[in-house]
């Protein structure tokens, strides 16, 4: 049987491009199917992978084959580290995010000239920043719509009004509700896996990052939060999406049942566990009550959602970014880029891409 040829590529080449993708060398090794000393000497110089091996690595870190045979690697954005159990190593999945996130701003920012206007505020507490905001965008609050169509609403004023590239991306961590990048056109990711309600309250959450000029990933917890900014922010969320003044009208003298409770949480498109800490903010509910709910909550957590049949289209743009895929074909269209171009920049197939770009 005729041997792989052996491939010299820059040993800090490989190196970086395997720190750039989340992998130690030990998992690396396990995934490649050769010993963690191959790694090490691989990245010392002192050995060579073969060309399968190369073209297997270009699979596991998501990147073209010519990656290996650069002169150097983009680097990978650092971004502050807010989760709660934030000594637990960030998953691949969520470094090829911010590799993605980072590649999709940079290319429509040099394609269309496109900045985010993120505004300013006075630095003000979460609540009056939150009506500030949605004072700035002018908008009413969506009610009585699924809480899709309520996401899929604030997305788009987002992205029309602030030009913010938002993506919902398979994260694959339990840890990882969403992250930010605060740049010249800042990006928001959503973890995909996560609920309609969840999303919406991540998305505003990371609104407020940047709206503070940050950058963030975050895990999100409403009640157990570390950092001051992530409180500040999980605040900030829940005014915005359910004003104290607009609940308290809506939940009237009526007795909060929770049926009641259940119903204001669909009124508004965020989750229950949201409107039930809304109202033991406001004096609505007991504690007992909140912490007899918190634990019957924590035990439906355990229960994973069941997945359905896809829509493709749908679920790329998602992933990609509506702004991102608007922009592309745009310039397309203004034969400013080559078909073949803005395959390339939105990473599409040539069989899906007449549908997507035209």
């Amino acid at each position: 049987m005729r041997k792989s040829i052996k491939i010299k590529a820059s040993p800090h080449l490989l190196k970086k491009l395997r720190e750039n993708s989340g992998y130690t060398e030990e998992e690396l090794a396990s995934k490649l199917g050769v010993t963690t000393e191959k790694i090490v000497k691989v990245e010392k110089g002192e050995d060579s992978f073969t060309l399968t091996q190369i073209k297997k690595l270009a699979d596991i870190y998501k990147v073209p084959l010519a990656a290996f045979f650069s002169k150097e690697v983009p680097d990978v954005p650092s971004l502050p580290d807010y989760r709660i159990n934030r000594e637990k190593k960030l998953n691949p999945e969520v470094f090829v995010a911010i590799r993605r996130a980072k590649y999709l701003s940079e290319e429509v920012r040099e394609l269309s000239g496109k900045k985010s206007e993120i505004p300013s505020f006075p630095d003000n507490s979460p609540e009056e920043l939150a009506i500030g905001f949605r004072k700035y965008l002018r908008i009413e609050i969506p009610k009585e719509k699924k809480a899709r169509e309520i996401l899929e609403f604030y997305k788009e004023v987002l992205e029309n009004k602030l030009s913010i590239l938002i993506m919902e991306y398979p994260l694959k961590a339990d840890d990882v509700r969403a992250f930010c990048i605060f740049s010249d056109l800042a990006v928001i990711v959503l973890n995909e896996s996560d609920e309609p309600s969840i999303k919406l309250f991540s998305l505003f959450h990371e609104v407020a990052h940047l709206l503070k000029r940050e950058s963030g990933i975050c895990s999100i917890d409403i009640e157990a939060e570390r950092y001051d900014v992530e409180r500040f922010c999980d605040k900030f969320a829940a005014e915005f999406l359910v004003p104290a003044e607009d609940l308290l009208t809506e939940a009237g003298s009526i007795k909060l049942t929770d049926e009641r409770i259940k119903k204001l949480a669909r009124l508004y498109g965020v989750s229950v566990q949201v409107m039930m800490l809304r109202m033991l903010e406001l004096g609505k509910i007991t504690r007992d009550r909140y912490q007899k709910f918190r634990e019957e909550f924590d035990k439906s957590r355990l229960k994973k959602r069941k997945g359905g049949i896809r829509d493709w289209e749908m679920t790329y743009i998602n992933r990609t970014g509506r702004l991102a895929v608007s922009e592309v074909s745009k310039a397309y269209r203004k034969k400013e880029i080559s078909f073949y171009e803005a395959m390339r920049i939105l990473d599409l197939k040539p069989k899906y891409a007449e549908k997507i770009i035209e």
